[in-house]
């Protein structure tokens, strides 16, 4: 039974190996200077096919000719080019958002609808930059058996990409995540830091004050989840963790 066993892999193992076509290593070289060839090629074509940069402007108030074609909006023209930024005023960081996901795609879509989206609200931003690139590998047995000897490899690849915000009020900053936060992809995991200034001697003023005036916000409401929250906040408890 050993001796078949051994016999039928040695058979095996001469059959794949005849199957494989060995190459030269000229033929590889020959084969490594054609991809060269081809990607330069390649990056030749992208950078001669360049859109010239004419945005067209619609006027709410004056219609375009039955001959003429109409012309898009300039926010709709604008997604043919990279996103827009605006230029730093002081340079005071307030916010960093840290986009991570394992699509890297989806990571740059979701950083220009960020970048776009604060253009609009008139945010400096810092360009998509990219961070370190996690890799793992993990191997496992490929059969339930403890005594296995097979296993099975799985690679995995984290990208992350960052945006820093600057320059901007924090109210701005708020309607700026809360608009992204709305629309974003469920593939793409977002951490966003948020700094803001306070006084030297911010913490003596929380101690000092006995009174917690709510927003506005909370006045005559009928939501029970809000009327909750509204009880929360005012409650001792709150107060002395604050």
């Amino acid at each position: 039974m050993i001796q078949r066993r051994l016999q039928f892999i040695r058979k095996f193992n001469s059959r794949t190996c005849l199957n494989q076509k060995f190459i030269s290593p000229n033929e590889l070289i020959n084969q490594q200077q054609q991809k060269r060839i081809e990607q330069e090629q390649f990056q030749k074509n992208l950078q001669s096919n360049q859109i010239t940069y004419k945005p067209k402007i619609l006027s709410s108030h004056k219609l375009a000719s039955e001959g003429e074609k109409r012309p898009i909006p300039i926010n709709v023209e604008l997604l043919q080019y990279k996103p827009l930024r605006l230029p730093q005023t002081h340079g005071n960081e307030v916010a960093t958002i840290n986009f991570r996901g394992y699509n890297e795609d989806e990571i740059i879509r979701m950083g220009e609808f960020a970048l776009r989206s604060g253009y609009y609200l008139g945010i400096p931003l810092s360009p998509l930059t990219s961070q370190k690139t996690e890799k793992r590998l993990y191997t496992v047995i490929k059969s339930p058996f403890a005594q296995a000897k097979t296993k099975q490899n799985f690679h995995r690849i984290t990208y992350n990409k960052q945006i820093v915000a600057y320059d901007s009020n924090p109210e701005v900053i708020d309607l700026w995540l809360s608009y992204i936060n709305k629309y974003k992809l469920s593939t793409v995991e977002m951490n966003c830091s948020i700094i803001t200034n306070e006084k030297l001697n911010y913490v003596d003023d929380l101690l000092k004050t006995e009174d917690f005036d709510l927003p506005k916000a909370y006045e005559d409401l009928e939501d029970p989840v809000a009327l909750k929250v509204k009880e929360l906040l005012q409650s001792k408890d709150f107060k002395k963790h604050l």
